[in-house]
């Protein structure tokens, strides 16, 4: 996956950032230094944000509507669905965003608020990731009104072309 993610950077009109969050014992300073130098790429800019700051943010300003949005589309005998209100009624400190992708078009900029990502993926169950060829979790995405109604089965690697993909088709029209 390292690669899938790292090659984007040598696009004129990508750069990739990672935030590297605290959220299990082992997510420390020296883990995401590790895995900073694992996923070494010329243009690609690495922060370790210990305090959850950033996640906090795109929770608050954004991932609490399209976890709105998504306990709405989901059926009410779907299994993830206590899950997801779960989350959305913890606070964000407690439940912040991690485990996903965005991607924002050229000039987004932070301000007062976090930009709005024009497309995301948030994993939300993990199977492991033994099989390359097959999903190795479940994940919501940005179109959960016009996409499937729920989680989809993929990977990173999925999410990552499927983003690319439709950014790319954006820049375009």
């Amino acid at each position: 996956m390292q690669k899938e993610i790292v090659k984007a950077d040598r696009s004129a009109n990508v750069r990739v950032y990672f935030v590297w969050l605290p959220m299990l014992p082992s997510d420390d300073e020296s883990e995401a230094r590790g895995m900073a130098r694992r996923l070494a790429s010329s243009g690609a800019r690495h922060f370790y944000d210990p305090q959850r700051r950033a996640g906090i943010a795109f929770v608050e300003d954004h991932f609490q509507s399209y976890m709105r949005e998504a306990l709405a589309a989901l059926p009410k005998e779907h299994p993830l669905r206590e899950r997801l209100a779960q989350r959305l009624e913890a606070p964000a400190s407690e439940s912040p965003l991690w485990d996903a992708v965005m991607f924002f078009a050229p000039g987004a900029e932070w301000n007062s608020k976090s930009p709005r990502p024009d497309w995301w993926a948030k994993q939300i169950g993990f199977y492991g990731d033994d099989a390359r060829s097959k999903p190795t979790g479940q994940f919501l995405r940005n179109q959960i009104k016009d996409g499937p109604v729920g989680p989809v089965e993929s990977d990173w690697f999925a999410e990552t072309r499927e983003g690319m993909r439709t950014m790319t088709r954006q820049e375009t029209q």
